[in-house]
């Protein structure tokens, strides 16, 4: 009987110390409050693309740079088909890229239930970096940079939807998300300097992009990297305030929550 309870205070101690350990858990206190709003957002900005009067660009308005401020007429572009391609590509490959990179290492490190929260935390952070661009942009109806100029191209139906950057939102929100959770997850790995400096370096080459192609300012684009860069960080640094209340795991019969005091 005594080596019986002193395998099981053994195995009480190790999981406590794992539990110590993690940095971040999930919470039906967090859990549905901010899957809500991230829905509500969704369904606002889809029911208002679908229902908003069309407005595509005619083909012959232009407009005079000369209105545009200073600041953002300095380095105003024609549109750059290649450099628009090249983000499309770079907002779909970053994101990818930091949340396979980061679970994959979590699993391996951690085990399935952590790669569960780790994916949550990834799916509530990329959908509210897409979710805010988009309910902004068609209450603020900015008219792109390559409208600006005779003969330009690109004028689809988003022609006056340039503030602010979706596409560097969603760069600086992956890089942030990834940076600061590998390093949460892996404070002793010699990778975090690395993994930061190519998250970043990448994000910023996804901004640089936006506005050498002509389709956003660079005031579009230092928004679009401040919003991004604090939903990157915001939306996991909530998930390490749970880590003394509710968790919710993996189990093999399903799901269990966790109180824990």
């Amino acid at each position: 009987m005594q080596k019986k309870h002193i395998v099981l205070t053994a195995l009480v101690g190790l999981l406590a110390a794992r539990l110590a350990a993690q940095p971040f858990a999930l919470d039906l206190k967090t859990e549905i409050p901010l899957g809500s709003a991230l829905l509500a957002g969704e369904l606002f900005h889809n029911i208002y693309d679908f229902t908003a009067a069309e407005d595509d660009w005619d083909g012959t308005t232009f407009y005079d740079e000369e209105d545009v401020n200073a600041f953002d007429r300095a380095l105003m572009h024609r549109y750059n088909k290649p450099l628009d391609r090249a983000g499309d590509v770079m907002v779909v490959l970053l994101p990818a890229g930091v949340v396979l990179l980061n679970s994959y290492a979590v699993y391996k490190n951690y085990g399935l239930n952590d790669l569960l929260t780790q994916t949550v935390i990834a799916a509530e952070t990329l959908l509210m970096a897409h979710t805010l661009p988009a309910i902004t942009k068609p209450l603020v109806l900015r008219v792109r940079p390559y409208n600006y100029y005779f003969g330009g191209e690109g004028m689809e139906d988003d022609w006056n939807r340039s503030f602010f950057s979706g596409h560097t939102t969603m760069a600086f929100a992956a890089a942030t998300f990834g940076t600061y959770t590998y390093a949460k997850w892996f404070p002793d790995s010699s990778f975090k300097i690395p993994f930061a400096a190519i998250s970043y370096g990448l994000a910023a080459f996804t901004g640089i992009s936006r506005i050498y192609a002509g389709c956003h300012f660079t005031t579009d684009v230092l928004m679009g990297a401040a919003v991004g860069t604090a939903v990157g960080f915001l939306v996991p640094w909530l998930h390490t305030l749970n880590t003394k209340d509710t968790q919710i795991a993996l189990t093999p019969a399903g799901f269990s929550v966790t109180k824990r005091f």
